[in-house]
């Protein structure tokens, strides 16, 4: 819904409004529009836009926690995402304010995660061939972001504050007790008071998240990257994967980065910090980057692996097999197989040629 300067001044004259409350309401209006942003006077106006009643949307904030679906995946490396889905309307909400506010925004070109033309090639290629590489992963992103952060970000857009409280409820959930229990001892200990005073944070599964913890990031971004250049460092991060490459004496010192990470309200997995020396495995976001990009042989003979008893035993059998001896979650068979094949193929679009041709063969039925 595009904002008229003229029709709203005739109409705020018709109805015998203030220059005052003219002049600020237009300041208040123009101020997003130049920023390429929806004008929202307030959440009345916003159930308007979105085609609820009022009642209905301030219901649907109320019960925000009732609004998602909750389930668990496995981790490669161990333990459980949660992944939060929301229900139908609410996603439809939050589809909207990513479409008409998040997709407009533009992110420093070290981001390279949840940004159109971006991926984990983008993140990768400006590290190959480095003397080292230093890689950061950050202690569950999403939940570290809390509703008073998010509420802090549309505020810094432009909206009202009230407004803003809205949008944040909107876009933010709190933390369930059935995954609070998963959390180690360590992760407890950072997240016992989010938990406890029930603040909402951002749910993995919602359309607003990715865009969000990226203008969540915007300032610990500006940080990492201003030091990195005057040390002739590069940086570039994807979601809450943090890589760092070039010479081995101008790396930031680890102590320094856990400072700024603390500061920004973030927190370092150390057990997933790692340091690649030239002549070693290089690796970023997931891909090989010694010469030039690929996928790590493991990966791929892991695919060719299913793809052989698939072929040989029928795909039923196989993955029923899977289920049974190694805990593949009910549901993991076709798409999940050709998600790993389409993955090789935005890498190596060869191989995955190669890939594709031998998963043609499969009969899904057997």
């Amino acid at each position: 819904m595009e904002f008229s300067r003229n029709t709203f001044k005739e109409f705020a004259e018709s109805e015998t409004h203030s220059e005052e409350f003219i002049r600020n309401t237009l300041e208040y209006a123009l101020s997003l529009t130049d920023n390429n942003l929806p004008v929202i006077f307030s959440t009345k106006h916003l159930a308007l836009i979105l085609g609820y009643e009022y009642k209905e949307l301030k219901r649907i904030i109320g019960m925000r926690n009732s609004s998602y679906s909750f389930y668990y995946i496995s981790k490669r490396r161990g333990g459980k995402r949660q992944i939060s889905a929301p229900y139908k309307p609410l996603y439809s909400i939050q589809k909207w304010i990513k479409e008409n506010i998040l997709d407009k925004l533009k992110f420093d070109n070290c981001v390279n995660g949840y940004v159109k033309q971006k991926s984990i090639f983008t993140n990768a290629k400006p590290h190959e061939n480095a003397d080292v590489i230093l890689n950061i992963d950050l202690v569950k992103f999403f939940d570290t972001i809390t509703e008073y952060r998010i509420y802090g970000v549309f505020k810094q857009l432009g909206y009202h504050p009230n407004l803003a409280i809205d949008l944040s409820k909107l876009c933010t959930c709190c933390i369930p007790k059935a995954y609070f229990d998963t959390f180690d001892e360590s992760e407890k200990k950072i997240f016992i008071d989010i938990y406890d005073k029930e603040v909402a944070v951002l749910p993995q599964g919602a359309p607003t998240s990715p865009g969000l913890s990226n203008l969540v990031c915007s300032h610990l971004d500006k940080r990492l990257n201003r030091i990195s250049l005057k040390k002739g460092i590069t940086y570039t991060r994807y979601a809450d994967d943090l890589t760092f490459s070039g010479k081995a004496e101008s790396l930031p010192n680890l102590n320094l980065i856990k400072k700024i990470v603390k500061s920004e309200n973030f927190y370092i997995n150390w057990s997933k910090v790692r340091k690649f020396k030239k002549g070693q495995k290089q690796i970023v976001t997931g891909l090989l980057i010694n010469s030039h990009i690929r996928i790590p042989k493991k990966f791929k003979k892991e695919i060719y692996r299913h793809l052989h008893f698939c072929i040989k035993f029928g795909a039923k059998q196989h993955f029923d097999f899977l289920r049974a001896n190694h805990g593949l979650e009910k549901g993991f068979q076709k798409d999940w197989l050709l998600g790993k094949i389409n993955y090789v193929n935005s890498i190596e679009p060869e191989e995955s040629k190669k890939m594709l041709n031998l998963f043609n063969k499969i009969d899904w039925w057997l």
